[in-house]
């Protein structure tokens, strides 16, 4: 090997693979009962059962792959629970818990952040109205983040407050 080639070698940042991590909630209660957005339907029928067995096959397929699966017990009455990424932002052991804009929703945000709270999360409870990683997403160093219909964007300084980092806003259509 060449000096040259060597010396460039040991400029380059070594990466190491990091156990992924997800949290779920099992759709037990699952069913579309209200409607909070134009894609639910409450008078079509939905099939808790074939949500549970697509939500194994997900659960299952997480497993083979090694992340490390967390689950959060559903909550009766809280069916939209199933949709874990919406219960708060998590970056460097920090819990950014969700404050959601819809009253059937608004119950699930105390559970999330009581999750967190039990498994060593540093929790901070929002002001500001947000829907979680549902409209958060690292990328790099910078937080992406979405507006419009759901999170309002005084949670985007909340965010850059709490995790000092830069924040992108983005208007959501």
């Amino acid at each position: 090997m060449s000096d040259t080639l060597v010396e460039n070698q040991k400029s380059i940042p070594q990466r190491h693979a990091s156990k992924r991590s997800v949290l779920m909630c099992r759709p037990d209660y699952y069913t579309v009962n209200y409607r909070i957005n134009p894609w639910m339907h409450p008078e079509t029928p939905t099939d808790t059962a074939r949500a549970v067995a697509q939500w194994e096959t997900l659960y299952e397929t997480y497993r083979s792959l090694g992340f490390d699966v967390q689950l959060i017990d559903p909550i009766e009455g809280l069916p939209d629970m199933v949709y874990a990424a919406n219960g708060g932002f998590v970056l460097d052991n920090i819990a950014y818990g969700a404050s959601f804009t819809y009253p059937q929703r608004q119950p699930e945000g105390p559970a999330y952040m009581d999750w967190f709270r039990e498994h060593g999360y540093d929790v901070r409870v929002p002001k500001e109205v947000n829907e979680g990683e549902g409209d958060f997403l690292l990328v790099g160093d910078t937080i992406l983040a979405g507006t419009g219909f759901r999170s309002d964007s005084d949670s985007h300084r909340e965010v850059a407050e709490i995790f000092g980092r830069e924040v992108v806003t983005l208007e959501l259509v």
